[in-house]
């Protein structure tokens, strides 16, 4: 098993066709999210891991070659976790491809609590809400770019902050490539949404209200907002969500993403509800 080199990533992108409805494997592959990629052979692969070192690990390729099983697994708990750990991320899903992975997923993440988990990935059809006509009269909409990024005298702009540089390289990366839009009350940003992967004219998008003004429809209309952008820009958005997860599910639909396709996944916990390393 050998890391690969950035230059080195467009050989595995034929391995991980079966989920590249992930944005996520593109995105990577085209250089726009920092990642760890692992391959049987650095030259023709066959079997190849990916890490975009926040939640998200994909395995695709031959499930049956054991030398290659034995190493990842001991790389993702001598290497992989141990750094999630030090970062604070609560937990890592395994996406795989093939279905004959089920049998090994053991061996790739031993010693943690798993349990499977199940997810939607949502086309996009058209745009069903106008943010211009919900917003309310004490809100403003207003564009993530370096200026807000660094107005620190924002509530809560260091968690806008934070979501870019978990996705991105750096703040002018992500105000070059990808874009994302904030609502203001006052000197507070409430809402937000942006772009999180990026691969071509595809932008799957990420989004979060802060919890002190959540249940107002800010979701909805930051999701439209960027929607709206992406229509206006001939850009094609994404949306995945967990399947419990309500709110996003109502949001997403709301604003034009329509006939879910379902997958399942590994949910690896790191920390608990009281944020202690799980064992």
């Amino acid at each position: 098993m050998v890391r690969l080199e950035e230059r080195e990533y467009e050989r595995v992108r034929p391995v991980f066709e079966g989920l590249r409805y992930n944005l996520v494997v593109d995105s990577v592959i085209d250089g726009n999210t920092p990642a760890w990629v692992y391959a049987d052979d650095a030259r023709e692969p066959r079997t190849a891991w990916m890490w975009n070192r926040m939640d998200a690990m994909l395995v695709a390729g031959r499930a049956d070659d054991d030398a290659f099983n034995r190493a990842l697994g001991e790389m993702i708990g001598e290497k992989a976790i141990p750094d999630a750990r030090r970062r604070h991320i609560p937990e890592l899903t395994l996406h795989y491809h093939p279905e004959a992975w089920e049998g090994r997923i053991d061996a790739l993440l031993p010693g943690g609590r798993l349990e499977k988990g199940l997810r939607r990935y949502y086309a996009f059809g058209s745009p069903k809400a106008d943010w211009r006509r919900g917003i309310p009269p004490s809100c403003e909409m207003r564009r993530i770019d370096e200026e807000l990024l660094a107005s620190a005298q924002l509530q809560n702009v260091r968690q806008v902050v934070g979501w870019v540089r978990s996705f991105w390289r750096s703040d002018r990366d992500f105000a070059q490539t990808g874009f994302g839009f904030c609502l203001l009350q006052g000197d507070a940003v409430v809402s937000w949404c942006l772009s999180v992967f990026v691969s071509g004219k595809d932008f799957e998008l990420g989004i979060a209200t802060a919890p002190e003004h959540r249940g107002r429809g800010y979701a909805t209309l930051m999701a439209a907002a960027c929607v709206g952008h992406c229509v206006e820009k001939g850009l094609t958005p994404h949306w995945h969500c967990w399947e419990d997860n309500r709110p996003s599910i109502a949001v997403a639909e709301k604003v034009g993403f329509e006939n879910p396709t379902r997958y399942t996944v590994y949910r690896l916990y790191l920390v608990n509800t009281l944020g202690q390393a799980r064992s």
